[in-house]
């Protein structure tokens, strides 16, 4: 069975008479051995060194740290397949080893046929796993690529100067960061941000450049923008909620914005949000009927509708970044 394999494999065992026995069904089958770790904490720090492909990972160690920690900041940190070699199958143990998502699961004792059937399988369903995360990389720089280009067309047309959007786009980015969203939320609201305003095509250039000021149908016409920017957006198969999240940033924490009057958590929190970092941005801007407000006025301006019109959680949020953390 034995041949030449490229692979690097790094083998965590406690017993070393076991982990040479390990070791020795590793070579005969054509593997490299990377290296080999006795705790967790001396797994962790070879794989910061030897970067290997795969790791066998015995569950009891003496340690403080067991096998399943080690694995989860592993898995977490370089995004390296694991399998469990163990001599204990309890349920504790099984569903503990589940949340860090393992590529195997090998009840001690073992044949040579089984260790390297679990290894190349586990080899090649992370290369698939790869390949799949890189090409949705690929779709979500596409899916950015479009939507920057299609907010710098809009900027063309007013009332905002070129560049509003993606600074709209890096204040709810840092703001969701300060918050500890998923990166999958805070992804959903930096697209959001660039297209919250697309409704706006639709709308005169008097309305547009006037909207601090409207009364009658003028404001009714307004209103109604993120309205028209949902249906819009609405028939792009996007993964994020991003025509909801654009629907719902004028709604306002007390329940007295618009289009719907919707409040509180009722409100996407990437909404709520974006709501905050295009405030941010508006008053930090030159606009036609007014100058550009200076950050410590713009930041007291947001304060002062704090939990009415913007999510309080968000505003202290933004202040502890443009305010205490500079």
């Amino acid at each position: 069975m034995k041949s030449m394999h490229s692979d690097k494999i790094m083998v965590v065992e406690d017993e070393w008479i076991v982990a040479d026995q390990i070791c020795n069904n590793l070579k005969e089958l054509g593997y490299r051995i990377c290296s080999t770790a006795a705790t967790g904490d001396e797994a962790i720090r070879n794989v910061g060194e030897d970067r290997p492909d795969l790791i066998l990972m015995d569950i009891v160690l003496k340690s403080k740290m067991d096998g399943i920690e080690a694995a989860e900041r592993i898995i977490s940190e370089f995004d390296i397949p694991v399998i469990y070699l163990t001599a204990y199958t309890n349920q504790e143990y099984i569903e503990r080893a589940k949340h860090t998502k393992p590529f195997g699961y090998l009840v001690k004792p073992f044949k040579q046929k089984e260790l390297y059937a679990n290894i190349e399988m586990a080899l090649h369903k992370h290369r698939l796993d790869k390949e799949i995360k890189d090409y949705l990389d690929r779709l979500a720089k596409c899916y950015r690529g479009t939507i920057e280009s299609v907010s710098g067309a809009m900027e063309l047309r007013g009332p905002y100067v070129p560049g509003h959007h993606r600074r709209v786009a890096e204040f709810a980015q840092a703001i969701a960061r300060e918050m500890k969203l998923a990166d999958f939320s805070i992804e959903g609201a930096c697209l959001a941000a660039y297209v919250y305003d697309i409704g706006l095509a639709c709308m005169p250039i008097s309305v547009i450049q006037d909207s601090g000021h409207l009364t009658g149908h003028s404001l009714t016409m307004y209103r109604n923008y993120p309205q028209i920017s949902y249906d819009i957006l609405a028939k792009v198969d996007f993964p994020w909620p991003v025509a909801d999240i654009v629907m719902q940033h004028c709604e306002c924490y007390d329940g007295s914005g618009f289009p719907r009057g919707i409040k509180g958590n009722d409100i996407l929190i990437e909404a709520r949000i974006l709501a905050v970092a295009h405030a941010l941005e508006d008053l930090t801007s030159n606009m036609a009927f007014r100058e550009a407000f200076p950050l410590k006025q713009a930041l007291d301006e947001i304060k002062v509708h704090r939990a009415s019109k913007y999510d309080p959680d968000i505003v202290d949020a933004c202040l502890r970044l443009f305010g205490e953390k500079g």
